[in-house]
């Protein structure tokens, strides 16, 4: 499938310049657009090698955990886009009942909750590990270790006609890993990942920056994979919905909601359609407001959200209210800060930063 085929008409709202710009400048920028194109095949394939022989005890136990779940086929084959627009089959375990999976995704990606994982499936999905065998696509030349992800040609076809300069990913080779894969959630719009792939896209490739990128991704996706077997052991699963979802949020910070008035309310329970408020409720109903996010090193996130009238009481009492994003950006900052649907989290969050700050605390009461 060339180019030509991607190509459509119609537009979509682009996000706001000024939300997008960074907070500051990364002292180890990534690029896709390589200066050798010849050294930049050999040092994938070094990286690769490398990755595939460190996780080989892993992978066999993928694998055969997965053959007795499933039975076979243990791994899925399934055609993307790749460089200049050809075609070629992404390796990937199987976590979904594929004959279903291929009528619900025909013209969109997975839907949230759709139920369709093998037993193992969302463990997989949602730690990440049913990438692996990708290592074997950048071994063959079809992908790099960093790029824009690889897309389905049905979905470029969708995209290619709603998001200006998106066949610009279609310039250099997709990737295993990309920073809007690592950053950004599923359900981040569109034309958000589309502007920040098309500027590395024409950025040249940082060797440094990219072994920092893989570094933190795969430290990132152990962690992970630590944290769901732990939650595993300790039956949570088993939890409800509601339980699982009940957050506070991560790491059991606090969230205000901030009326247009200026009145803080905290927030006692929030998922990622409703929230309940803390206190009497409010004579007036409330239509708007902001919800504010402090993270652990101080810095604060906040987003614009629409309220819905209050709708029902939670089991232990108390209304709830629904709630919406009032931008494609405020859904970006609910998943990435708020939720952390993301594979790299803020790096406040990361193990050396929380040592960090409880060795400063230490020092500051000893002091």
């Amino acid at each position: 499938m060339g180019l030509a085929g991607l190509s459509g008409i119609g537009t979509i709202s682009a996000p706001r310049p000024d939300l997008m710009r960074p907070r500051r400048r990364s002292r180890l920028a990534i690029g896709f657009l390589p200066r050798s194109r010849a050294i930049y095949r050999a040092y994938n394939m070094l990286i690769a090698l490398v990755l595939l022989l460190l996780i080989l005890p892993l992978g066999t136990m993928i694998a055969l955990a997965l053959l007795i779940t499933q039975g076979r086929p243990i791994f899925f084959r399934g055609a993307r886009i790749g460089e200049g627009g050809e075609t070629f089959g992404i390796f990937k375990y199987r976590t979904l009942d594929s004959a279903k999976a291929a009528i619900l995704t025909s013209d969109r990606v997975l839907p949230a909750g759709s139920g369709l994982e093998t037993p193992l499936g969302l463990f997989l999905r949602e730690t990440r590990l049913d990438e692996l065998p990708q290592l074997f696509n950048v071994l063959r030349g079809d992908m790099n270790m960093c790029g824009p992800r690889p897309v389905r040609a049905e979905i470029a076809a969708i995209n290619a006609a709603e998001i200006p300069g998106y066949e610009a990913r279609f310039s250099v080779k997709p990737g295993m890993i990309g920073p809007a894969q690592a950053f950004m959630s599923h359900g981040t719009s569109k034309a958000i990942r589309s502007r920040l792939n098309n500027k590395i896209c024409r950025s040249p490739v940082s060797y440094r920056g990219e072994i920092y990128l893989i570094t933190i991704v795969a430290a990132c996706v152990l962690a992970r994979t630590g944290a769901r077997l732990l939650r595993y052991a300790r039956s949570l699963r088993r939890r409800s919905e509601e339980e699982r979802l009940r957050i506070g949020l991560p790491g059991g910070r606090p969230v205000q909601f901030v009326a247009p008035c200026g009145t803080v309310r905290e927030v006692e329970w929030i998922d990622e359609t409703a929230l309940r408020l803390r206190g009497k409720e409010s004579p007036l109903p409330l239509r708007k407001g902001r919800l504010i996010l402090n993270l652990p090193n101080g810095q604060a996130r906040g987003v614009n959200v629409s309220l819905c009238e209050a709708s029902g009481n939670m089991p232990e009492s108390g209304q709830l209210h629904s709630y919406r994003p009032m931008s494609a950006f405020g859904e970006h900052i609910l998943s990435r800060y708020f939720f952390q649907k993301v594979v790299v989290p803020h790096r406040s969050e990361f193990l050396a930063a929380q040592f960090a700050r409880l060795l400063r605390d230490h020092k500051m009461l000893r002091s």
